[in-house]
């Protein structure tokens, strides 16, 4: 009786643990997700359509994630992607038209993103900021990354 006890106990525990793993792991391999050093609390995923991308051709960009200190503000908030090798290559920034609250999750999409001639081994970085009065320093809230040919 106590062994089918402890076992009943232990396959609960392990059902548990399984079931507490963050679906966010399972990412896939489409994603712009490592994280930037980013404010606390912040998180952004990318997915790309197509994956990599091609170069001269535009990707489309799904962007989610959270930031729990920041909300997005219309037209005050910037998404900027950029691409990089040792220098930026080239970097898309569009301000968004639409309002989140601090730390609601979010979704949105981003179309048409231009790309630039590609070289074999690149990262690109999608960065979610606030305008400041100095264009150069933008008040960042969000930040991922991947690299690709590395």
């Amino acid at each position: 009786m106590n062994r089918n006890l402890i076992f009943a106990f232990l396959l609960l525990a392990a059902l548990a643990m399984v079931n507490a793993v963050p679906y966010q792991l399972l990412k896939r391999a489409g994603d712009v997700g490592d994280p930037c050093p980013a404010p606390e609390g912040s998180y952004i995923y990318a997915n790309l359509n197509p994956f990599p991308p091609v170069s001269n051709q535009p990707v489309n960009y799904t962007v989610e994630g959270g930031m729990l200190g920041y909300g997005i503000t219309p037209y005050k908030t910037t998404i900027t992607i950029a691409y990089t090798d040792k220098h930026i290559i080239e970097a898309y920034t569009k301000a968004l038209d639409f309002y989140y609250a601090k730390g609601a999750p979010f979704s949105f999409d981003v179309l048409d993103v231009p790309t630039p001639q590609l070289p074999s081994a690149y990262a690109i970085i999608v960065i979610i900021a606030d305008k400041t009065d100095d264009p150069n320093k933008p008040e960042l809230h969000a930040c991922s990354f991947a690299t690709i040919g590395y």
